[in-house]
């Protein structure tokens, strides 16, 4: 009976201590990761101005503009009633563009790696090719007369939505929209 103490004291012994070792590597590889600048991909850009906006409407296309940051995609000419506001996303704060127009919206949000937001989960993606929006190619979804083009640049991604409509005619409007400067 005395040596089974003395084996399972030995055994525990040794298994902690090959416990420790196995920890005290992983950590060290952390380390040497981190030094490295291997974990750098994980942190996003910080979205251009971010600090708290007011929220409120405006008609001014160009202060929306400047206050989102980034040119925005509107439509000369029509009525718009915008606002520009922080949303958060993956606990990250992410600058958002609201224009209104008669009949249809234009959402924006920058970094673009916020577009997931814009997703409307009640449309199906159209197969169309060739749909662009001031020269970006533009992804189509639809479902009965509920349209949207989902576009996007390096900085920020676009949509734009409209729940009511005729196909012909929401390409024909898209065809019109350009970038503020």
């Amino acid at each position: 009976m005395a040596k089974n103490k003395g084996f399972f004291r030995r055994f525990f012994a040794g298994t902690w201590y090959l416990i420790g070792l196995i920890i005290a590597a992983v950590l060290c590889f952390l380390g040497v990761l981190m030094l490295t600048g291997h974990f750098e991909g994980l942190n996003q850009p910080e979205t251009v101005g971010t600090a708290p906006l007011n929220p409120g409407q405006t008609q001014d296309v160009a202060a929306l503009s400047e206050a989102f940051g980034l040119p925005l995609p509107t439509l000369p000419g029509y009525s718009m009633h915008g606002q520009a506001l922080n949303v958060s996303y993956n606990g990250r704060n992410v600058r958002q563009a609201i224009l209104q127009y008669d009949g249809f919206t234009i959402t924006c949000v920058q970094p673009a790696f916020a577009a997931p937001l814009l997703l409307r989960s009640d449309l199906s993606l159209s197969l169309e090719e060739g749909i662009t929006v001031d020269g970006l190619p533009a992804a189509l979804s639809e479902k009965d007369t509920a349209f949207c083009l989902y576009f996007n640049t390096d900085d920020a991604a676009y949509s734009i939505f409209a729940p009511a409509a005729e196909k012909e005619s929401f390409l024909q409007l898209a065809e019109k929209i350009v970038f503020t400067e």
